[in-house]
């Protein structure tokens, strides 16, 4: 029997598992909430959103600090509530080092390099100093340097920034994660 006599009154077999599929899918969607909402609630009290606001962010050592810290502020604060009411403190160390990628050898001068940041960071509540999250993030960003020695500082600047970026999405996220209820 070939596919074209199948009887129209037997089961697609493809087809029924498709439509189950696509039921438990629906289903499960209905349990998805978003995580910035103004109505999630927090582990602290309030929304997530809420709570982000109330993480105060001192200065951090550093070139890589100064950028990370005015990604948080922006990330976290978004320039919109400057003077809300801190009752959190993000507290961090960061670790940076270079690894020399790949060498031209007629001259010996590094071609290109990449820039590892690791930051072991948490977030204590400014009363009592209760833990509310903490992690260890990292990472990789690569850039080219060449004979130019200001080219070389640039670059690396840039990749310096570009790690702070990244960083503080990564941060984000994972305090996000951890105060959502």
């Amino acid at each position: 029997m070939s596919s074209s006599e199948i009887p129209a009154s037997r089961p697609n077999r493809r087809r029924v598992a498709l439509l189950a599929a696509l039921g438990i899918a629906a289903l499960a969607g209905g349990c998805f909430r978003p995580l910035y909402a103004e109505n999630t609630a927090s582990t602290v009290g309030g929304s997530v959103r809420s709570a982000l606001r109330a993480i105060e962010f001192p200065e951090i050592k550093g070139l890589i600090g100064h950028y990370l810290r005015n990604e948080l502020v922006f990330e976290f604060d978004g320039g919109n509530e400057p003077d809300a009411a801190k009752t959190m403190k993000f507290e961090t160390t960061l670790a940076d080092s270079v690894e020399v990628v790949s060498v031209d050898y007629a001259n010996g001068r590094a071609d290109s390099a990449v820039l590892n940041v690791t930051a072991t960071w948490r977030v204590t509540k400014i009363a009592g100093g209760e833990v509310v999250s903490s992690g260890t993030n990292s990472v990789r960003e690569p850039y080219e340097r060449s004979s130019q020695r200001f080219a070389v500082v640039r670059a690396a600047r840039d990749a310096q920034i570009r790690a702070a970026k990244n960083l503080a999405g990564l941060i984000r996220g994972q305090i996000s994660a951890d105060l959502t209820r």
